[in-house]
């Protein structure tokens, strides 16, 4: 027992180190760093301009006078513009010092509510944070003061609270598309009515304000937002996956979109049967790496299905999701390191193609273990 302890002592030290430094390397890139926190379409929203509108009349050209930064493209729904306005008015070095404090405590929060509402032991507790928060994944979601942590920390809420309050909070995350349809799904799966109602209330108060902020015609500004990632999508703004290639069929966008979601959807409404809540949104957040365009911040997702291999560790599925995680939490890193590779940055080329194929399989032999056992039908 006492060389147990021992060596769980020498590993909590090393990694509370490793976490220090990471988080504050973090910290220090979102000081330097930070486009693609959407600071400047809610300045635009701050000043009354809707910068859908002015994004697709060609405007954001990176000319002189251009009032959108870097790749600031605002492919969100109106809802988070409206909740970045109160940062504008403090400038773009103190908001984005603001933003880097809030994505860094959503960091420690997300998995430490997950590891507490579903009976960790501390040793376990203090893993799963360390491990995210050491992660490459991490640092550059601070780093390019990303908005996916915040869209997910609420995602998570029905999974752990069952409340009215819980619900409409959780309509948060689908401000972020390409993360919280995946929500939607799950309670369209079990014909929650009453729950997809509460969740939409966040998304129709921030479309009604956009709409009144902008002077837009509420009708013209809700199909806004689809307008614009069309509009990007044609400009090859996405990362690929594996349904990329269904571009060769001269198919359109809106086909090429359809397919996957309705893969997915399929999928949810096998894991909506699942008892273990933690498995449930484990496996939900993981189908929607898998069926939508990501970048690697988005990586973040793989939180609870991280809490729930380490929970569960004596299985072998964990163990093989274990390896998984780490491939795209440290792996890729040292890859980049020996071989002068990036593949955890922009994954438009056969690094999109390998990392989302790696998802699928991790996805579907996750099912396949589950109805072995009987988990699932």
């Amino acid at each position: 027992m006492k060389l147990i302890y021992k060596y769980k002592l020498i590993i909590i030290i090393l990694l509370s180190l490793v976490t220090l430094i990471s988080v504050f390397k973090s910290y220090q890139n979102a000081q330097e760093i930070s486009f693609d926190f959407h600071f400047s379409p809610a300045k635009l929203l701050s000043e009354g301009i809707n910068h859908y509108q002015y994004i697709l009349e060609g405007k954001h050209d990176h000319g002189p006078e251009d009032k959108i930064m870097y790749e600031q493209n605002g492919v969100y729904a109106q809802g988070l513009f409206v909740l970045l306005v109160p940062l504008t008015y403090l400038g773009w070095d103190q908001a984005k010092l603001v933003w880097s404090i809030i994505n860094i405590l959503i960091g420690i929060l997300l998995p430490l509510i997950l590891c507490k509402k579903f009976k960790l032991d501390n040793f376990q507790i203090f893993l799963v944070i360390s491990i995210f928060l050491s992660s490459t994944i991490f640092r550059i979601h601070i780093g390019y003061g990303q908005q996916t942590l915040l869209s997910f920390f609420f995602l998570i809420f029905p999974f752990i609270y069952n409340s009215k309050l819980s619900y409409i909070f959780s309509g948060i995350s689908y401000f972020k598309y390409n993360i919280g349809y995946v929500l939607f799904f799950y309670f369209l799966s079990g014909l929650n009515i009453k729950k997809i109602i509460l969740s939409t209330f966040p998304a129709i108060l921030g479309w009604l304000i956009y709409s009144s902020m902008t002077n837009t015609e509420i009708l013209v500004n809700l199909f806004e937002p689809l307008k614009l990632v069309l509009y990007w999508d044609n400009d090859g703004a996405f990362p690929v996956t594996v349904f990329s290639v269904l571009k060769e069929f001269e198919l359109s966008n809106l086909i090429i979109l359809l397919i996957p979601l309705i893969i997915n959807f399929i999928l949810i409404f096998q894991i909506k049967s699942i008892k273990d809540n933690l498995l449930k949104l484990s496996l939900i957040s993981l189908s929607a790496l898998c069926f939508m365009p990501h970048q690697l911040h988005d990586y973040v997702m793989l939180v609870p299905l991280l809490v729930y291999s380490i929970k569960n560790f004596n299985l072998y599925m964990s163990k093989i999701n274990l390896i998984f995680i780490l491939y795209f939490f440290f792996i890729l890193r040292i890859v980049s390191y020996f071989f002068n590779v990036q593949p955890w940055e922009f994954p438009y080329g056969y690094w999109g193609y390998i990392n989302n194929s790696i998802c699928l399989i991790i996805l579907f032999t996750n099912f396949y273990y589950l109805k072995t056992k009987k988990i699932i039908n």
